[in-house]
């Protein structure tokens, strides 16, 4: 009963604070104040000369969740822009709400589950703050694969429209070759892209929302070198040809880096992985041993401390074997 009592004022607090930056974002604000204010003048000003019933939006909106009231309150929450960015960026077809659902539901099981096994409330609450971040991660690694996949194919994309730019095409058809031949992740992009413009959206200013869109060094150079080649001229296809040329060398270098650092990499792997494979044959060994350092408070924290520094030491690890080309 403590526990329950516990878990619920956990999450009361948890949703006070939310409330509070909420109504604070909404009605305290003086950003959002001026905001209002304006926009209470266009409608009254819509209103006298006719045309409040004319007004049609005509921007491009994700819906975030099938139920009316949640996705007005998930669209109103400005703090929730980041998580949508990510699903976006992703490529996942998951509302926000069905995201926030899934990490509460595991949050609160795996604080159930401990709870029901009696490992006490503070291993509960850390390991249900964990489940909750376990969406957000697996969110996160897709997003990073993705734009992984989208470097490794910017080389043969530039490529193409070099081709298409040598044959006399201009340069919005080039792009668009590379988003009719192209598979996901480049090909989407590079047509959402095309369509921005065909809709009379600047060049310069569609670049910049694929560049949001992307998170890639690679292709900041390439938007830079063509912003550039439209201010002061130049033969744009061989810039784009350079750029690519530039790339792969990039990437030659970043696998000989991979291959000379792969020692270190499989170290990390093997000192990480002997705490696990020591306590299981210690276990299978002598289970009275081991038991111990599971049922007893002391055995608890011990082990809560192992963990956290065994996390840092594989950051450190990584980090070192992370180098940056």
């Amino acid at each position: 009963m403590t526990i329950a009592i516990s878990i619920g004022l956990f999450f009361a607090i948890i949703l006070l604070v939310e409330g509070g930056y909420y109504f604070y974002h909404q009605h305290l604000n003086p950003e959002s104040r001026t905001l209002k204010r304006r926009l209470r003048g266009t409608s009254r000003k819509l209103q006298d000369d006719g045309q409040g019933d004319q007004a049609v939006g005509i921007l491009r909106q994700r819906k975030l969740s099938d139920i009316p009231l949640v996705n007005e309150f998930l669209t109103s929450v400005t703090s929730l822009k980041v998580v949508e960015r990510k699903l976006q960026q992703a490529n996942s077809k998951m509302p926000i709400s069905v995201f926030f659902l899934l990490s509460g539901v595991l949050g609160v099981g795996t604080v159930l589950i401990v709870a029901f096994l009696d490992y006490g409330l503070l291993v509960g609450i850390g390991l249900g703050v964990v489940g909750c971040f376990v969406p957000l991660v697996v969110v996160n690694s897709q997003r990073a694969r993705r734009f992984k996949k989208f470097e490794r194919q910017l080389p043969e994309a530039l490529d193409l429209m070099a081709r298409a730019l040598r044959a006399g095409h201009a340069f919005s058809v080039g792009m668009k070759m590379v988003g009719d031949e192209f598979p996901d992740p480049i090909g989407p992009e590079f047509s959402r892209t095309v369509e921005e413009v065909s809709f009379g959206i600047d060049l310069q200013v569609a670049m910049a929302n694929l560049n949001e869109r992307v998170i890639s060094t690679d292709l900041k150079f390439f938007i830079t070198a063509l912003v550039v080649q439209r201010e002061t001229g130049g033969n744009l296809a061989e810039i784009i040809e350079s750029i690519s040329r530039l790339i792969r060398q990039r990437f030659e270098l970043y696998e000989r880096i991979k291959a000379l650092s792969a020692e270190g990499i499989l170290s990390g792997y093997v000192l990480f992985a002997m705490p696990f494979v020591m306590g299981a044959i210690l276990w299978v060994m002598n289970e009275g041993y081991m038991r111990i350092l599971i049922e007893d408070p002391t055995g608890h924290m011990m082990i809560g401390v192992a963990g956290a520094l065994m996390v840092f030491g594989g950051i450190v690890m990584k980090k070192l074997c992370d180098i940056k080309v």
